[in-house]
Parts: C-alpha cells; structure tokens; sequence
C-alpha cells in the first residue's frame, strides 16, 4: 500500500550484471556504495563517515540501458522503491538494502556523458501525443540513452 521512494546517490561498486528473466525480459543488477562525508577541521579536510551498501535492480529498457552505460566505480544516481531483507547466513543475522530502480543515471557532478538516441519507437507515449512540428517546427528526436565517460 505505501512504497518508500528513495534516492541513492554513490558509486556502482559491484560489475554490472544483465540477465534474462523467465520470459526473457532483460533484467540488470549491481552494488551501489554511498559513503558520508563531512567537514573535519582538525584534520583541514573532509572525513568520510557512515557506509551504505545497496543493491540496484532493474527491468526492461531500463535495465539494457544501465548494463550498457554503466561499469564499476562509476558515479551514479538511483531513484527507486525501497526494499529491506532480512536473512541468515552462516547462523548470522543480515540484513540487505534493495532499490527496485526507476531510474538510473551517471552523476553529472563527477563525469560527463555522452547522450544517445535509441530510436524513435522508444519516445514516450505522452510525447507521441504532442505534435511539436506545429509547436517547434522540427520533428520529435527519439528518446536518450545516456553513457558515463
């Protein structure tokens, strides 16, 4: 009934994993750490803080995307429902933090990317509706993809 939405903004710190599920939709999975920082006077710089592991998963188009544009270290932002689960490992307690992603893309404070149109059948149904001809006077550019340099 309620969703958490979050935001996670790090590195990618496992390999970028592309799958298929059952009925063949591709689905992708990877790490993300976040690390705090803060302001240390005494030591005339910042200090990094608290560590936050989370597992990234996505599907679809989505998920080609982030497999293609992505690689380990890379800076990355992540918006998606979150997920806590808990489990034993070992006859230890663990607990693991999930986003179930909506979006995925390259941090733009910390690298450049290089935007790529897919291809017109990946514009958008609410964007098919508008006829930018008559408003712009040029044609609807297909949708971006976008790759972290």
């Amino acid at each position: 009934m309620f969703e958490t939405i979050v935001t996670v903004v790090g590195n990618v710190a496992t390999d970028v994993v592309l799958r298929q599920t059952q009925d063949g939709s591709p689905s992708v999975g990877f790490g993300v750490v976040t690390t705090e920082r803060y302001p240390d006077a005494k030591a005339g710089g910042w200090t990094d803080g608290n560590k936050l592991f989370v597992w990234v998963s996505g599907w679809k188009r989505l998920a080609t995307g982030a497999a293609a544009s992505l690689k380990k270290g890379d800076p990355v932002i992540v918006t998606g429902k979150l997920r806590v689960e808990e489990y034993e490992k070992e006859g230890e307690k663990r607990t693991l933090v999930k986003v179930a992603a909506t979006a995925i893309g390259p941090n733009l404070a910390f690298c450049t990317a290089d935007a790529r149109r897919n291809g017109p059948e990946d514009v958008p149904p609410f964007l098919r509706s508008i006829d930018l001809d008559q408003v712009t006077g040029e044609q609807l550019p297909p949708s971006l993809s976008a790759v972290a340099v």
